[in-house]
């Protein structure tokens, strides 16, 4: 009968329907391979390049959320990052020494608190009106890390932080401290995130999200409130932010306020740019490509910048849909 039933679908139909199951395929073979990782990898080099990509990662991501989806742009969503580990390591320094969890979640719920005025202050512009509020706003982040040094460490960075053990209702799963560990938990956290997101952005909610996006006027003249829904997606994003910046600070053990300069706000938004906007899948593909481009160019010039900003114009002049719009047009029906 399922043969039947495929036989009598429209072409278009049945090719996204194999489209749908390659995608799927294609996600669970991604996932089987950077679990696997661990286990083929020649040294701790390669695992902690990987973890970093994976936090990376989750940060674009939230920027793709955020413009992607929104259709707002944030030149230094970094900083929310920066927030995340900040607080996270700062109360595991003075508050929850033992208690990874609380300090986990306690950092996230400061980003989203930090987050909320300015978020507020943010919607009621819009363009590029916006954009340069996120840069604003990302400067005083970045000189309250540099300069409270006696909070943030200023420019010497928050060291010190506790490893406390990984614990699940209890029980010691394995410590914070460790290789392997911070790995697969970063992977569980990742994924778990991305499955929420990818769902959030299928639902009614995504739905209106992309109607302001696309028309902003046009959504307000239906009765979508407007800033609201935008305040809505800006505190998702920056609370997206916080746990990667949370993962970031068990993952290095430190944070220092260059994560939340401007040239690494830049960094996240090539990473969104190469990997693809409007795809969530795609900004992972981003930051792999960016932060393995700026890794092994280095090791080969002092000016491994010039090269990576030389790589990323071309690949947005040549595939400005980014890898996953590329992709998206090798599996597009014919006719669509």
């Amino acid at each position: 009968m399922n043969n039947i039933h495929t036989a009598a679908m429209p072409a278009p139909a049945l090719k996204r329907m194999r489209a749908s199951k390659l995608n799927l395929l294609l996600f669970l073979t991604g996932v089987t391979v950077v679990a696997i990782l661990p286990l083929i990898l020649p040294n701790k080099f390669y695992l902690r390049l990987t973890n970093e990509i994976m936090i990376y990662g989750l940060l674009a991501m939230s920027l793709d959320l955020l413009l992607g989806y929104t259709g707002l742009l944030s030149f230094m969503h970094n900083a929310y990052l920066g927030i995340g580990a900040y607080a996270t390591g700062i109360l595991l320094i003075h508050v929850f020494p033992e208690s990874l969890w609380l300090a986990i979640i306690g950092g996230v719920l400061i980003t989203v608190l930090i987050s909320a005025p300015v978020g507020w202050v943010q919607v009621r512009t819009g363009g590029l009106a916006f954009a340069l509020l996120t840069v604003a706003f990302g400067m005083m982040f970045y000189t309250v890390g540099w300069k409270w040094y006696s909070l943030t460490g200023g420019d010497d960075g928050l060291m010190g932080v506790p490893q406390p053990d990984i614990t699940f209702f209890g029980i010691k799963i394995v410590s914070s401290g460790d290789s392997f560990g911070i790995y697969y938990f970063t992977l569980i956290i990742v994924l778990g995130l991305f499955l929420l997101t990818w769902r959030v952005v299928h639902s009614p909610l995504g739905a209106v999200l992309e109607a302001i996006r696309e028309n902003e006027q046009r959504a307000a003249f239906i009765g979508i409130n407007v800033r609201l829904y935008k305040l809505i997606g800006w505190m998702m994003a920056c609370g997206l932010a916080g746990v990667a910046g949370s993962i970031y600070i068990l993952y290095r053990g430190y944070t220092g306020p260059g994560v939340m300069s401007a040239f690494a706000g830049a960094g996240v938004l090539m990473m969104v740019l190469l990997g693809g906007m409007g795809s969530l899948w795609g900004p992972f593909l981003g930051a792999a490509v960016f932060i393995f481009m700026q890794d092994y160019i280095s090791t080969m010039t002092e000016h491994w910048e010039f090269f990576v900003g030389l790589v990323v114009i071309l690949l947005v002049l040549f595939m400005p849909g980014g890898l996953a719009g590329f992709y998206g047009i090798m599996t597009k029906p014919r006719g669509e």
